[in-house]
């Protein structure tokens, strides 16, 4: 398990972290840092690299947890909402808002400071050049954003890029994915910034910027700024 930190700061109050997995290897030393519940989760999978991806993310998210909240891995009170997004059982503002995406043999941990940061959210998936653009865009996409893809040089990057992002803000938001993936819309200027459209009142009061992300992946990472009083 290879947990590396981003090299420069992406925003204020927030740190990303870059985890690598062995998909080959049994994610024995990892075990050691979950909960019993966790290690039972972890058995119940039939692949060992979905056995990795499991528990080597959880212990890799516990331990960055831990050196916050001031308790050993295992003893995090993590807890997740209704819509499956993971928070620590704590007062508000006494833990850092953090979120964890992973696909094929990399994750990405954010962690952001509770003092400058209310919501964090990250995706990364794993780019397939056999995607069936016609059917992610009757799922996902607008209008507008079907035919941005559809209209770039290089089709699938561009179909990813805005994937990510949407899956990254609508994770921080902390609603569910899959019935609000239209609701979001992902735009990029002529210097690669993104811009949010949503007709959801607050919504677009999140930020959202592509992440460099390892070859034959995309990544993104979203969050909402405390509001100062």
């Amino acid at each position: 398990m290879r947990l590396m930190p981003w090299p420069d700061p992406l925003a204020e109050g927030i740190k990303v972290y870059r985890l690598d997995f062995d998909l080959a290897a049994e994610p024995e030393a990892a075990r050691q840092l979950l909960t019993p519940a966790e290690r039972a989760k972890a058995d119940r999978f039939a692949r060992t690299a979905d056995r990795v991806r499991f528990a080597e993310g959880r212990a890799a998210l516990r331990s960055l947890l831990a050196k916050h909240v001031g308790c050993e891995p295992a003893e995090v009170p993590l807890a997740s909402s209704a819509h499956g997004k993971p928070f620590i059982e704590l007062a508000p503002g006494a833990a850092p808002p953090f979120n964890i995406s992973h696909s094929g043999a990399h994750a990405l941990i954010v962690l952001g400071d509770a003092r400058t940061v209310s919501e964090v959210g990250v995706d990364i998936e794993e780019c397939r050049a056999e995607v069936d653009m016609e059917a992610i865009a009757s799922l996902a996409f607008s209008d507008r954003e079907f035919n941005e893809v559809r209209n770039a040089a290089d089709r699938p990057r561009a179909l990813y890029s805005r994937w990510v992002a949407k899956e990254a803000v609508l994770k921080a938001i902390g609603v569910g994915v899959a019935e609000h993936l239209k609701s979001i819309g992902i735009h990029f200027d002529a210097e690669g910034r993104i811009a949010l459209e949503s007709a959801v009142p607050g919504w677009t009061n999140f930020q959202a910027v592509a992440l460099q992300a390892p070859p034959g992946y995309a990544a993104a990472l979203a969050w909402r700024a405390k509001e100062s009083t």
